[in-house]
């Protein structure tokens, strides 16, 4: 079936994908009442609803939701990626059905200003969501605030005890293999992948080791970056690491973790590369690879996640 639009030409989400990024995440913590203010001065993040045992908290600048609160310990209740119309959820499910992966579909369980959604269970045991939503500005209003950071969506860091399966699951949901390392013992098993379903480097990171989430990534501007590390310091909260430059990306970094342990990364803008880009396999000194600027992570990095 060929889609065009009036004039003709080829429907733009078509050649692009059918998924335009991640739109939020709902983190779990122990006590929703508890983490909120957290969240709040940390990230300067505003509540804007509730519903579902969820707090929804939103960028100040643009009423986007990125994050949400919910109760039941710590890691993610899910994440959603935002895909472009119902039309591209049906294709979604065309592909999920022929590879004949299970999912369930309607919005009922997503955020305010959801239309229709597919979620489906990826293999570390995560819920993925697909989300088809009205746009955000038709749905809640933030009061201006000067001076406000506008926080973004960025990625998410997996781990997982099977990369290859990981990365093969996704490919059929929609998503592309921008970088890879092989695992340095000569197996060809994967070290780690980027994977993309936009422009940008990457949207999802898989890393070897027990399955869970390594954290959560925001994005600021550049200068709101820097405003950021310094905010930290003003507010009395340490980083677990950073600030630093990635490789891959090329994006400014640091990471905090909540009460809880969430770990959250803030990053600069990711680098853009293209639609049809990869899959490079990635050759740099480790060292290189994690940080431009040399410092590595502390063990916990290495070794603690939800």
């Amino acid at each position: 079936m060929k889609h065009e639009n009036n004039n003709g030409s080829i429907a733009e989400h078509l050649w692009k994908g059918d998924i335009s990024g991640i739109d939020h995440t709902i983190v779990k913590v122990n006590n929703v009442e508890a983490s909120l203010p957290w969240y709040q001065r940390v990230f300067g993040l505003v509540e804007v609803a509730r519903g579902q045992g969820r707090v929804y908290l939103a960028s100040p600048v643009t009423s986007k939701i990125v994050l949400g609160l919910t109760e039941g310990g710590t890691g993610i209740d899910y994440i959603a990626y935002a895909v472009y119309n119902t039309g591209s959820l049906d294709r979604i499910a065309e592909r999920l059905n022929a590879a004949s992966i299970p999912f369930a579909r309607g919005s009922s369980e997503s955020r305010p200003g959801a239309i229709d959604a597919i979620r489906v269970t990826v293999p570390t045991g995560h819920t993925f969501e697909l989300l088809a939503a009205e746009p955000h500005e038709n749905v809640l209003h933030v009061e201006y605030r000067p001076c406000a950071m506008d926080v973004r969506t960025s990625h998410m860091q997996v781990r997982s005890e099977n990369i290859e399966e990981m990365s093969q699951f996704m490919q059929h949901v929609g998503f592309y293999v921008s970088a890879y390392a092989l695992h340095p013992d000569g197996s060809g098993d994967h070290l780690l992948q980027f994977m993309r379903v936009n422009d940008r480097h990457h949207q999802l990171a898989i890393l070897g080791g027990a399955a869970g989430i390594h954290h959560v990534a925001i994005e600021l501007n550049a200068d709101d970056f820097w405003k950021f590390c310094d905010h930290l310091a003003a507010i009395r909260t340490p980083a677990e690491y950073g600030p630093g430059r990635h490789n891959e990306g090329d994006m400014l970094f640091i990471y905090v973790r909540d009460p809880d342990g969430n770990r959250f990364e803030i990053t600069g803008p990711m680098c853009v590369v293209s639609h049809d880009y990869g899959p490079t396999e990635l050759n740099d000194e480790p060292w290189f690879h994690m940080n431009h600027w040399g410092p590595q992570p502390p063990e916990s990095w290495y070794k603690e996640w939800n």
